[in-house]
């Protein structure tokens, strides 16, 4: 249970930020938002705010914000249809009543001949008190009405394509972003509760039934040498021990002054890993002095977010990479099913190592959606840059296909994905 529940959380806080973005940004940007969704299927919760429904879904692997453009707008008036229209001073429509479920006074009653919503924005339609043909134009604000409920018609001033380049482009750069900036934001709060490893071959503490404690070694111990060999830093010290294997270690040591020699073996510690394989590793079972203060730990959220966007991009293009060459694998890759059994294993270790697990994952967020697949934010910003440079938007027909063919290659990844999980795992 426990591990669902961290799933649940880590990724509805991942997905949630990510949204965010695009929502906060979208609406600076004047662009209508209709719907914001966290999950996916089935809507188990909603709420309308502002021409915006906020709603949760069932299935916590995802989430959109869906923005008005001249593609996702739906007209369901049909020529014959009836409906009841609400009009301003000016003769506009700002209300087109499909049912009989509502409080409006004032209305005409009219059967629709043509209408168009997503770029003339106008309903020709016949009076049927007098058969009187009239063409109305749809007000800014304007809404259909049913179930008593409204859904207001994005006016093509607030609709995505509508907006400049630069503002596009930020509405889809935002998700990315504040993923990275959940990340710095978890990387700065862990430094400031734990501090930060010095560099320095420095014991910071000493764990319990270790060679390290039967050996005597001390908080503030400084480890000089190992079998004779100088020690240049925490990393150094960890390439001896590893070196020297299993073998007994003549460690020379200072502590104020005070010079001393300590004697220990390494003992071999195993890391199960969740799919099953397990990793060795010698220690002697201390753990490096931390370094605190009071605005250092931004500096350091700051360069620990960007090792590891600098990391995970690197093994992004080695994957690529060993698609050219041959040698990729799908095992390189976690689906949603290999990402809950890791995330089962990290919060069995704590909340601090569950945290700084989210923020690794906020960063491998930002970076795989800022890659140019279409589908993916990273190719949608392609097609933005491509008419900020040639000047015109791409052909509306070739973008929509090569999005299919980016929505189902996605879709053929993640199936592959998650029954390679499911093998791995379960199988």
């Amino acid at each position: 249970m426990t591990g669902i529940l961290a799933f649940i959380v880590v990724f509805g806080v991942l997905v949630t930020v990510h949204e965010l973005g695009h929502l906060i940004f979208a609406k600076r940007a004047g662009i209508m938002c209709p719907e914001f969704a966290i999950g996916m299927g089935p809507k188990i919760f909603s709420y309308k705010y502002n021409d915006t429904l906020y709603t949760v879904r069932l299935l916590p692997v995802g989430g959109y914000v869906r923005m008005a453009s001249e593609e996702m707008e739906i007209n369901p008036l049909n020529a014959g249809m009836r409906v009841q229209l609400k009009t301003n001073e000016s003769d506009e429509i700002t209300h087109i009543i499909l049912d009989d479920k509502h409080n409006f006074t004032q209305i005409e009653e009219v059967e629709v001949i043509d209408s168009d919503i997503t770029k003339e924005m106008f309903i020709r339609a016949s009076r049927l008190h007098d058969g009187e043909e009239i063409t109305y134009k749809l007000a800014h604000e304007a809404y259909f009405v049913e179930n008593s409920q409204l859904e207001r018609i994005a006016p093509r001033s607030a609709r995505f394509e509508s907006k400049s380049v630069w503002h596009r482009f930020m509405t889809l750069a935002a998700g990315p972003l504040m993923n990275f900036a959940l990340a710095f934001a978890l990387f700065t709060v862990l430094f400031y509760i734990n501090g930060k490893p010095t560099d320095e071959a420095v014991v910071g503490f000493v764990a319990e039934d270790t060679p390290a404690e039967e050996a005597g070694l001390q908080e503030g111990d400084r480890l000089e040498t190992i079998n004779g060999e100088t020690v240049e830093d925490w990393n150094d010290m960890s390439a001896i021990i590893q070196a020297e294997g299993e073998t007994p270690l003549d460690i020379d040591v200072t502590n104020d002054g005070e010079s001393r020699t300590v004697e220990m073996t390494p003992i071999v510690e195993t890391t199960e890993l969740p799919d099953g394989e397990t990793t060795e590793r010698l220690i002697i079972g201390i753990g490096a002095e931390m370094e605190r203060g009071a605005l250092s730990p931004i500096l350091w959220g700051a360069e620990r977010t960007y090792e590891m966007g600098t990391l995970i991009f690197r093994l992004v293009v080695e994957m690529f990479g060993s698609i050219v060459n041959g040698t990729f694998s799908f095992d390189m890759l976690n689906g949603p099913v290999g990402i809950y059994k890791v995330t089962e294993e990290v919060a069995a270790q704590g909340l601090i190592t569950l945290i700084n697990f989210t923020a690794v994952l906020s960063v491998n967020l930002g970076i795989m959606n800022l890659l140019p697949i279409p589908a993916l934010d990273g190719g949608r910003i392609l097609f933005v840059l491509y008419e900020g440079i040639f000047r015109k938007p791409l052909n509306k027909k070739v973008e929509l296909n090569i999005q299919l063919v980016g929505v189902l290659f996605l879709l053929m990844v993640m199936i592959l994905v998650t029954w390679n999980d499911i093998k791995t795992f379960f199988l």
